[in-house]
């Protein structure tokens, strides 16, 4: 053998022993990943049956409030409709109610002005010829006092 030979055989085995060094250490690599995806699996599935319970809740939830809200809309639309027939039931005596209130309000201003009217007149005197007597009185005691004169 020669040298070259020799050279190429110890070449060989210490190209072997490095291949069996980096197999061996890609063995223990997978062993690590294995055992790290095996941890993974065991967090994640414990995850995921958490979420599957929160979903499960947060579904009736849902479905809860979903019912509140069509119960709300009924209640709405009831309460919509009840005031409804109520202003059609309450308007004409609601109208009249304002019309009649309008009208006494009215009458109540006038009879307080023509009131306060009548107490601005001076009350006469009763013992006055002139004054408390009838506009037929003295026109007829005027007429009198006309005659008179005439026949004078």
């Amino acid at each position: 053998m020669s040298t070259v030979s020799v050279v190429l055989i110890v070449v060989a085995i210490v190209g072997l022993v490095v291949v069996a060094m980096a197999v061996q250490s890609l063995i223990t690599t997978l062993r690590s990943l294995r055992v790290t995806v095996e941890d993974l699996r065991a967090e994640t599935l414990s995850a995921v049956a958490e979420l599957r319970a929160t979903v499960a809740l947060a579904n009736g939830e849902i479905e809860r409030v979903d019912s509140l809200l069509d119960t709300a809309e009924t209640v709405g639309a009831r309460v919509e409709a009840t005031s409804r027939l109520a202003w059609l039931v309450m308007r004409n005596p609601l109208v009249k109610l304002a019309s009649v209130s309008v009208a006494t309000d009215r009458n109540a201003r006038r009879l307080a002005r023509n009131n306060a009217q009548l107490n601005a007149v001076e009350p006469l005197a009763l013992n006055d010829g002139t004054r408390g007597t009838s506009r037929r009185s003295r026109n007829a005691r005027n007429v009198t006092s006309r005659r008179d004169r005439r026949a004078s």
